[in-house]
């Protein structure tokens, strides 16, 4: 009997030194024959398990660690492990519930603790995964996946600076952790700090000279710096580091239309003729067929494939697109008819002056921003910060009402989240733009709370701007993806908007696209008086500015000085939209 046992143990090491080695083949052979002897053994279960795992056939590791489990009931790592794999094959509340039983025979186990948190944070139970999470680095000081972690925690809280305090911890425990290098890369680029967010890049691809998302990412960096020499450059190397990602043919070919090749078009038709094409191919490969379609004018078949593509780009981010739709479509208008501001009497100072410029996309905001920033007066520019959304949608969520609180410690909180974005300067006296579209849902609100701002709206031609809506994918707003959603969309719009004009006639600026770029001198200057800003000649020659930085989908047009836009462009496409448009009068 003893000679027995000796010899399942000197199995399971024989065993455990292939799995070592990455022999998985001959470790799950040698894990059987023990089993075959002793059901019962634990070893052999567990590692069997791992194996599967390993595999990424999660329903025959969950087999296995639920029998070490019946052998050894109070063993972390197995129920642990456990937890894992049932979060791997998406049930997340069973996944919950193994964390939880190990943390019931040890609270301070590190893994359970950290596991815990991921899962919570993907659930989007935000605090209670930051909680986890905080105690997962309390009890283990040196994990850097879990600094990792509570940074992208601190991001979805909008704790920005404990965001990047976290990001740099986990990379002072562990230099090698490429991702984190690469998504403080993306925090420092959302924040408009692109020096550092070229080292973290950098840092990235000299760590994994192949990493993909880090080469994509330094390209998007210096296309919105204008540096559209290295950013195809980059999308290049992109494209031959992964060859069979569309994305990366999709954004070179935004810089370099000769990309558009008969070769490139057989390797999309190639790829998305296999069964085993991703979500992210289909989209972005339809894309692409489109620009094939608009260069030879067979605009039926280009809105085939744009609709192909937006749909298949929806289902990639389908739970957040939801979301996002509801809020649009049904949240936003309860809390514009029902939302309250407290007024109270108050001393304090309210020294920001912000200017907000919003409208539809593809209307013209860009150039607006960039003629009004661009004259004698130094004022900051905000792009789509999307600082103004947020807040109220996190203000709602936090107090669960519609009550927003007293309006000083609105501006207070403002005032933070602008300054973190670097948006507020004493040299500018405290002017900037915030060019986020959807702030027309908030103009009520905005007025009340900065007496001093200026609202400018911007409108174009409603065929050309849904057309461009559609031609671009505007990748953040779930809206653009679906026809019916941009009619849908641009009905509201058009409502709230001539709602507000008969309210606040002289609060809201219009400036039409088409009269703008027909007389920019006359109407920029006009602009600029509303602003109370000098105008100058410079406010015209923004393209010659070399610290212009844009993420908008107007990156390359900005680069350029004013032309006007042929209106015909787009008459093409008026009667494929007629079915689209024909419910709503001001199509018509």
């Amino acid at each position: 009997m003893n000679k027995n046992k000796k010899t399942l143990k000197d199995d399971f090491i024989e065993a455990l030194e292939s799995y070592k080695k990455r022999d998985l083949k001959n470790a799950e052979m040698i894990c059987h024959k023990i089993l075959s002897i002793d059901p019962n053994h634990f070893n052999s279960n567990s590692l069997l398990a791992t194996i599967y795992a390993s595999h990424r056939d999660f329903l025959k590791a969950k087999d296995y660690l639920h029998e070490a489990i019946k052998i050894e009931p109070k063993n972390l790592s197995a129920i642990t492990n456990l937890g894992t794999v049932y979060k791997e094959i998406g049930q997340i509340e069973e996944a919950l519930k193994y964390y939880n039983k190990a943390l019931e025979i040890n609270p301070k186990h590190t893994n359970a603790n950290y596991n815990l948190g991921v899962a919570l944070f993907n659930l989007g139970k935000i605090n209670e995964a930051k909680t986890y999470l905080e105690k997962t680095v309390s009890i283990q000081s040196n994990f850097a996946m879990a600094f990792h972690s509570l940074a992208e925690v601190c991001i979805a809280l909008k704790e920005i600076k404990k965001a990047v305090e976290y990001f740099k911890k986990a990379i002072e425990i562990n230099p090698k952790l490429v991702a984190t290098h690469n998504n403080l890369g993306l925090l420092y680029r959302d924040l408009n700090d692109f020096p550092n967010a070229i080292k973290c890049f950098e840092k990235a691809i000299s760590i994994v000279p192949k990493y993909a998302n880090s080469i994509h990412n330094l390209a998007e960096v210096h296309r919105e710096m204008g540096e559209f020499e290295k950013a195809t450059k980059l999308y290049k190397l992109a494209v031959d580091t992964e060859p069979n990602n569309l994305m990366n043919d999709f954004f070179l070919s935004d810089l370099e239309k000769k990309t558009l090749t008969a070769d490139l078009r057989k390797k999309i038709n190639n790829i998305l003729s296999n069964k085993k094409v991703t979500v992210n191919n289909l989209a972005y490969g339809n894309f692409l067929l489109a620009k094939y379609e608009r260069q030879s004018k067979n605009y039926e078949q280009e809105f085939d494939y744009l609709i192909k593509g937006h749909s298949s780009f929806y289902i990639r981010n389908k739970k957040q697109f939801d979301l996002n739709l509801k809020y649009c479509f049904e949240d936003i208008h309860q809390i514009i008819k029902e939302g309250k501001i407290e007024k109270k009497l108050s001393n304090s100072k309210n020294e920001i002056s912000p200017i907000f410029i919003f409208g539809v996309p593809r209307s013209g905001s860009t150039l607006v921003e960039r003629i009004i920033a661009s004259g004698k007066k130094n004022i900051l520019l905000g792009e789509e910060t999307g600082v103004v959304g947020r807040y109220f949608l996190n203000k709602i969520l936090q107090r669960k009402n519609l009550n927003l609180g007293d309006i000083d410690n609105i501006r207070k909180e403002l005032y933070n989240i602008y300054e973190q974005k670097g948006l507020l300067s004493e040299k500018s006296n405290f002017l900037f733009t915030d060019k986020s579209l959807d702030n027309f849902f908030y103009i009520n609100f905005l007025k009340e709370i900065y007496p001093n701002a200026k609202f400018i709206h911007c409108k174009r031609d409603k065929l050309s701007s849904i057309v461009s809506i559609f031609q671009n994918n505007l990748t953040a707003l779930a809206w653009c993806h679906n026809l019916e959603n941009i009619f849908k969309y641009f009905d509201n719009y058009l409502k709230i908007m001539d709602d507000m004009k008969r309210k606040n006639p002289k609060v809201i600026y219009d400036l039409q696209f088409e009269t703008l770029v027909e007389s920019p001198e006359k109407e920029s200057k006009r602009l600029m008086e509303f602003c109370n800003i000098p105008w100058d000649k410079k406010c015209l020659e923004f393209y010659k500015r070399k610290d212009l930085i844009s993420k908008t989908a107007s990156n390359v047009q900005i680069r350029e000085s004013i032309y006007k836009h042929n209106l015909e462009k787009y008459a093409p496409y008026k009667k494929i939209l007629e079915k689209y448009g024909n419910k709503y009068e001001w199509f018509k």
